[in-house]
């Protein structure tokens, strides 16, 4: 059904009439950005994820950060965490991979996607970020807020979209080698070759480390060895003055290798994950008021890891996991004159699961979904604007969802522009929460997803493995678990006072209702847990993020040879569970102190959900010498603690034990470019991230422990950059 639907959806595009209409005026969906004067994190002129249209920044009414291809270059980014770690207000969180923490969400609650389509593969929730380079990329946008009017699941904290750069006119290529710390390696070639009318552009991409461990005396590296090859090919052609086709293809293939120790004997680690995607679209301009974009979009994302005994070869462990989405959506935008654009789309998705994870009673999870988006811009005057978007969800697996927001923009002078957005999220229930039937073989736990709870209860029950009085919850009042849902605001503003100085704020409040999570639902009879998940109480995540951007040469008058860039951020930010809010209010939540005496708590006692950091700063300077073509960049961040284990139990962090140190880092890098032959030059690039060696490694949990194990200690780089 959903290729029938896809390829009518083609065939109305490309049979629709074509007015003989001048150009329409509406701004070109590719979004190319124009060059603005250096900034650590570049504003591109044009964006496109806020309200999937092409807009100019200046003109958008919810936060949005943009670092261009520029910038991710001198930074030396080579993974999209990379460049999302020097994001001012964003957080790196390490679980199951390196996840992204926007306004104090987990990783679940941001979407993920690719030139506007979603990436797939989330462990635990998390989608990591190191599995994406930014290698052939033009720039990276990332919106906070809720995002679900117009992109559904998994946008309620924000949306991030990395947009590939497209093929230029002519012929031209690159290369580039970089090497470092533990035998890091990046090896990337691209090509390209356009006309005015159609272009291609190929890259390919090789990422390798030997990995590291930062507790030697632990069973496993903390990184195991690997290499992560990576192709992308993006082309376009202009059939008419009116029509445009452009595909899309991505493949990555990673392989890693370690060992580790288990019950005394050794054992290798070999697994593998291949993900590819494949994105034809269609562009049609109708009229002077009317286009379409019609877009298919396939994708797979498939892991597979054996453990296996050195002494003899023996197969211990083997998972298998096979995701598969496929997508068809028609969007039609219209402008109505200059003052009102009117988006309208539809689409249909798929989304296929195989997993001896997920195997229960022979079936697979299977999931279809159909949505409907509309987004109207009405814009009186220059300086006001109102954007109002609503997106309605219909699934297979939970109740129909409807988002809607509202954003205004108000700019009552030219140094000034105030924001204000109101809207709601939803993040749906995940195929985990609904299918996983797992049981760790070591640890000896088991979890059952809300669909197969009262089957696999009831089995186990069969099997002589739980007594039934050991189930902690009533079977018969098992319902099934809703999607989360979340109302969240963001005020701010901007003042440019002179040109040498900007300054923006913005708060919000963001609350969640319909929290998904684990609870115990029986125990076994050797006393291992069988774990379920089910809605639990709301919570909220609030606080401020302010940012100055500084050009201290422009204040000084300097020449022109010199530039210069300064900018400093801050995030105060408070997220708790109203739960616990009103435990501690009523004056019944307690902690154990070093002494295990039991503690009243008081709200200044509260340290917040686990894995958020109170405050938070960044700090970044640029300094480029135009005759050399020298480039320097100094980048630092630093987050307060925060809180990493419940060792009493009371799901409330307290006391140094509980929590993981505060720190810095800093990273630095310089780059020269060389002209050589005619056209072609080479850049090259020295670089070290954290430069005082912070880590954050503790044995007070009894085995060594990595807090945070995306932070190993200095790590040096060199590169070279061939362009052809």
């Amino acid at each position: 059904m959903l290729l029938r639907l896809a390829l009518l959806l083609v065939a109305t595009a490309v049979l629709a009439p074509l007015d003989a209409a001048a150009q329409s005026r509406l701004p070109d969906s590719a979004g190319g950005a124009t060059a603005q004067p250096d900034t650590t994190v570049r504003l591109a002129s044009v964006v496109v994820t806020a309200t999937r249209t092409a807009k100019e920044i200046e003109d958008v009414a919810v936060p949005i950060s943009v670092v261009s291809a520029e910038e991710i270059e001198r930074q030396g980014a080579l993974r999209l965490g990379d460049v999302l770690a020097a994001v001012p207000g964003l957080h790196l969180f390490d679980d199951h991979g390196t996840g992204l923490q926007v306004q104090g969400f987990d990783p679940d609650y941001t979407l993920i996607l690719i030139d506007g389509q979603p990436v797939i593969g989330r462990t635990s929730g998390t989608l990591s970020l190191n599995r994406l380079t930014v290698q052939g990329v033009e720039r990276v946008e990332l919106v906070r807020g809720p995002s679900s009017s117009l992109y559904g699941s998994e946008a309620l904290a924000g949306v991030v979209n990395i947009i590939t750069a497209k093929p230029s006119a002519g012929m031209s290529g690159s290369l580039s080698l970089r090497g470092g710390t533990y035998w890091t390696s990046d090896i990337a070639a691209e090509a390209e070759m356009g006309s005015e009318r159609s272009g291609v552009r190929l890259l390919v991409n090789r990422y390798a480390s030997n990995g590291y461990d930062m507790t030697p005396d632990s069973f496993a590296p903390t990184i195991a060895a690997f290499s992560d090859w990576t192709t992308d090919v993006r082309a376009h052609t202009d059939l008419t003055d009116r029509v445009r086709l452009k595909l899309g293809v991505r493949a990555a293939i990673q392989d890693q290798n370690s060992a580790f120790d288990s019950g005394g004997a050794r054992f290798d680690n070999d697994a593998r994950r291949t993900d590819w995607s494949i994105h034809p679209e269609a562009e049609i301009r109708l009229s002077n008021v009317f286009r379409l974009r019609t877009t298919l979009y396939g994708a797979q994302y498939k892991t597979e890891t054996h453990h296996t005994r050195q002494a003899d070869g023996a197969l211990s462990y083997s998972d298998d996991f096979d995701q598969r989405l496929a997508r068809a959506e028609t969007q039609v935008d219209a402008l109505w004159g200059q003052r009102h654009l009117t988006v309208i789309g539809a689409g249909l998705t798929d989304e296929r699961l195989e997993s001896t994870r997920y195997a229960f009673g022979g079936s697979q999870p299977e999931a279809q979904q159909a949505y409907v988006f509309l987004q109207h811009e009405w814009a009186p005057v220059r300086a006001f604007e109102i954007n109002a978007s609503a997106r309605f969800d219909a699934h297979t697996d939970y109740a129909s969802q409807v988002s809607p927001k509202l954003s205004v923009l108000v700019r009552p002078f030219e140094a000034l522009s105030l924001r204000a957005s109101l809207g709601s999220g939803f993040k749906a229930p995940a195929f985990r929460q609904l299918y996983l039937n797992f049981t760790n073989p070591t640890a000896g736990y088991s979890v059952l997803g809300t669909t197969l709870l009262r089957d696999g209860l009831q089995e186990f029950v069969d099997l002589g493995i739980v007594d039934p009085s050991s189930i902690t919850i009533d079977v018969d009042a098992i319902e099934p678990i809703e999607a989360e849902s979340s109302s969240a605001f963001n005020v701010g503003a901007t003042v440019t006072p002179t040109r040498w100085l900007t300054a923006s704020v913005n708060a919000f409040h963001n609350d969640v209702e319909n929290l998904i999570d684990t609870e115990i639902v029986a125990f076994k009879n050797s006393n291992n847990p069988i774990f379920s998940y089910r809605n639990f109480a709301s919570v909220y995540t609030r606080g401020i993020e302010a940012e100055t951007t500084i050009l201290p040469l422009d204040l000084l008058g300097a020449s022109a040879s010199h530039r210069a860039e300064v900018r400093i951020s801050y995030q105060f930010l408070q997220a708790r569970d109203r739960e616990i809010v009103d435990q501690i209010e009523d004056g019944v939540a307690f902690a154990r102190d070093a002494n295990n005496r039991d503690i009243r708590l008081s709200m200044s006692d509260y340290g917040g959900l686990f894995g958020r950091s109170p405050h938070s700063t960044t700090m970044q300077v640029n300094y480029g010498y135009v005759p050399f073509d020298l480039d320097a960049s100094l980048r630092m961040r630093y987050r307060s603690d925060y809180g990493y284990v419940d060792l009493d139990g009371n799901q409330i962090p307290y006391g140094p034990n509980e929590f993981v140190d505060g720190y810095g880092i800093v990273d630095a890098t310089l780059s020269k470019t060389v002209p050589t032959r005619g056209s072609t030059s080479a850049r090259l690039q020295v670089g070290v991230d954290n430069l005082f060696d912070v880590t954050r490694v503790t044995s007070r949990f009894g085995p060594m422990v990595a807090l945070v194990p995306s932070q190993p200690g200095r790590r040096y780089y060199a590169s070279l950059r061939i362009n052809l």
